[in-house]
């Protein structure tokens, strides 16, 4: 839980996070989690419940009030008439400069149960908050993954696409030494450069595509690593579907929001019934005057009792109170119920997605590897004379595009794998991930002052 104050400054840790360079999967995440808006925000908006809880947790405690006046008074009463001539109208009335002064003390006995309610519903908002985080943290851990997966992925589409920009050239130049020894002609030259021409436009292409998640990575992290790594598969994925399922429903963060916000609305209603209660407040106090009410010199009053407040009606609003707050349980129950089923849903998507990405990746690495066998072979029989021109440009471009096909297909697996973990609410844990605060998602603490 969040203690009673947060162990550091959150710009604080944003401006420390901000000039670390991150270089791994892991560092990066960090660096995001440290200083992302959108986490900062619910942060400081589940420590700003904890403050609701001990507003709650007063209620416990007795109140003291003191008060004091001075002023004039006009006064005529029986004190008045009876101290002075009763026939001289002028004496009746009394001007005095009163002053009083008053300490009270109040301590609640019962109250129904009002303040045991909202003591449990704080704690539950604040545990709802905290839970907020965690999910928060999740997912944008995932778009960060999401991110440092897809540079990888375009580097290597890059350099594919740089590759296969060579090869083109070194068809060109194979073809006019053909033609030089009058085994191609002009057409085939034409042709050669045509296809380089468009190579060249796809390396440039590619190159962009790299600048762009390039971009969405920093919008993310906030500054670009100086070197990447491909990620290692995670190893504590779920062994089957169902145990996936049944760790989503137990672990995700948004499963345990939910199940907080039923306690909230819960502990609602029972604050709801103290309405129907009487309220027993002890009082002590005292009361000290001064030429108050016509009278001279001091009085002294004190006071020690106990008060009962039993409301019999107020126009049924009570009641309806009452049904509303049980009302509201229903519907954080069915909202339970939804993010349940999104929950499921997400998993058995990236399972699905896990499972056939396997099954596809294998014949598309030996398409790659046949296509790779292939295109040797046609250069070979090209120089024979055997093989047109046609063939081994449509060779290569087979080549090319089975390796893309097969770069897209491994990265995809990759990501996917991460996605499974993010559905069951385990990713941060998974990857051993820090928060820079204390946090109720079973993570460390990034950052110290």
């Amino acid at each position: 839980m969040f203690q009673k104050y947060l162990k550091i400054s959150v710009m604080s840790a944003a401006v420390m996070a901000a000039n670390l360079q991150a270089n791994t999967l892991l560092e990066s995440i960090n660096q995001t989690l440290a200083t992302n808006p959108e986490i900062l925000i619910r942060t400081i908006e589940a420590d700003a419940r904890m403050d609701e809880i001990r507003q709650a947790k007063s209620g416990y405690l007795p109140s003291l009030d003191l008060t004091a006046g001075i002023g004039y008074e006009n006064s005529r009463n029986s004190t008045t008439i009876g101290a002075y001539n009763a026939g001289n109208a002028e004496h009746k009335d009394q001007h005095r400069t009163r002053r009083d002064a008053s300490l009270i003390a109040r301590q609640m006995l019962f109250d129904g149960f009002a303040v045991s309610s909202e003591v449990d519903r704080q704690k539950a908002r604040q545990a709802s908050a905290a839970q907020d985080i965690c999910y928060a943290a999740s997912n944008t851990a995932l778009q960060v993954t999401q991110a440092y997966v897809n540079i990888i992925r375009q580097q290597s589409v890059v350099e594919l696409m740089k590759a296969n920009a060579e090869e083109h050239e070194r068809l060109v130049k194979l073809i006019e030494t053909q033609g030089r020894k009058g085994r191609s002609n002009d057409a085939d030259v034409a042709q050669a450069q045509s296809r380089l021409v468009l190579a060249k436009a796809n390396e440039i292409s590619a190159e962009s595509v790299l600048r762009d998640v390039k971009t969405q990575y920093q919008r993310l992290a906030g500054n670009l690593p100086e070197a990447y790594s491909v990620p290692a598969i995670p190893e504590q994925a779920p062994a089957s579907l169902e145990a996936a399922l049944t760790l989503g429903v137990e672990a995700h963060p948004v499963m345990k929001l939910a199940t907080a916000d039923v306690q909230a609305a819960e502990a609602q209603y029972e604050a709801s019934k103290s309405a129907f209660m009487p309220r027993f407040e002890m009082e002590v106090g005292a009361n000290w005057d001064t030429d108050a009410n016509g009278g001279k010199d001091d009085t002294y009053n004190h006071v020690a009792k106990v008060n009962m407040t039993y409301n019999l009606y107020n126009g049924g609003g009570d009641k309806a109170r009452r049904s509303q707050t049980s009302k509201l349980i229903n519907e954080a129950m069915e909202v339970r119920n939804r993010a349940r089923r999104q929950v499921e849903e997400e998993i058995r998507l990236a399972w699905v997605a896990i499972d056939y990405g396997a099954q596809r990746l294998r014949p598309l690495e030996e398409h790659v590897k046949q296509s790779d066998r292939s295109r040797g072979l046609y250069n070979k029989q090209f120089l024979m004379g055997s093989r047109t021109l046609m063939d081994l440009l449509d060779s290569q471009n087979e080549f090319t595009s089975a390796r893309q096909s097969e770069i897209n297909a491994r990265y995809d697996l990759l990501f996917n794998r991460f996605r499974l973990l993010n559905s069951t609410g385990t990713l941060l844990q998974t990857m051993d991930a820090s928060l820079p605060v204390e946090n109720d998602c079973g993570l460390k603490v990034a950052l110290t002052i």
